[in-house]
């Protein structure tokens, strides 16, 4: 899928909610659904620098495809929030390519309010994941050229 079908479907899913908590509740529900990574990928090296939760973000690039694994410290049990912002970063990016990701416009996540109501602390960690996303898109599109 593109970034752009993910963007609208997510963006549709946005839109349809009724009550200003729905958006907690997706990001909860996604939080618990996410798979997460094996325990011995959860290596320093991959720390989302920024985030106020532990939140691991490690990138394999394969035949042209950029793919992420993502959890927190605490998996599936904590901090719920910080991975299910995660999670929804990843149903976006996750499995495109580097030039792709690259193109992409990070102000979607404003267009459909998510900002709003989130803690400064979240909001920074937030912006922290998606510079790492892109960072690591830099790297692996120069490996493409």
């Amino acid at each position: 899928m593109t970034i752009e079908k993910s963007q609208s479907e997510i963006k549709q899913i946005f839109a349809d909610f009724r009550d200003p908590d729905d958006k907690w509740k997706y990001l909860l529900k996604i939080a618990k659904e996410h798979k997460g990574m094996e325990p011995s990928l959860k290596q320093d090296k991959f720390i989302v620098k920024g985030c106020a939760a532990k939140m691991f973000l490690v990138p394999e690039y394969k035949d042209g495809i950029l793919f992420f694994y993502m959890d927190t410290e605490g998996g599936e049990s904590t901090p719920l929030l910080s991975r299910g912002l995660g999670a929804l970063a990843l149903k976006i990016y996750n499995r495109q390519k580097p030039a792709d990701i690259l193109t992409a416009k990070p102000e979607f996540f404003q267009e459909i309010g998510l900002q709003i109501g989130l803690t400064p602390t979240r909001a920074n960690g937030f912006a922290s994941l998606l510079k790492q996303i892109y960072m690591y898109a830099k790297v692996y599109s120069l490996i493409e050229n």
